[in-house]
């Protein structure tokens, strides 16, 4: 199940992360939660959680093995490749060492070519 809530007075369409949500999740068994967040919100969570001073283009939080909860930050270009790339780090993905980055690059460009 996937849930959206919008903190911003800019529209968003919800359908291309319904969509990219069954890519990702095929059997549509994972709670994920999205949030469209604005650059003050951004700044306080990665600031908070991830002890940076600046403004976080997306933050992902597992709250259990099939949930979690997305944090894009509305101002971004290209929201539905940042949402890939949050849905991946839920799914146990990182970037921290090249190979890791590389293989993450390339499934986020397999899911976006769907």
């Amino acid at each position: 199940m996937i849930e959206f809530r919008n903190l911003t007075r800019t529209r968003v369409s919800y359908a291309p992360f319904q969509r990219l949500y069954k890519t990702l999740f095929p059997r549509g068994d994972f709670d994920l939660s999205v949030v469209f967040a604005g650059s003050t919100r951004m700044r306080y969570l990665d600031k908070t959680y991830r002890g940076k001073d600046k403004v976080a283009n997306v933050l992902s939080f597992p709250l259990g093995d099939k949930s979690g909860e997305i944090f894009l930050h509305i101002h971004e270009k290209d929201l539905p490749h940042l949402f890939v790339h949050g849905c991946l780090h839920l799914l146990g993905y990182d970037h921290e060492r090249d190979q890791d980055a590389l293989k993450m690059e390339k499934k986020e460009r397999d899911i976006l070519k769907r």
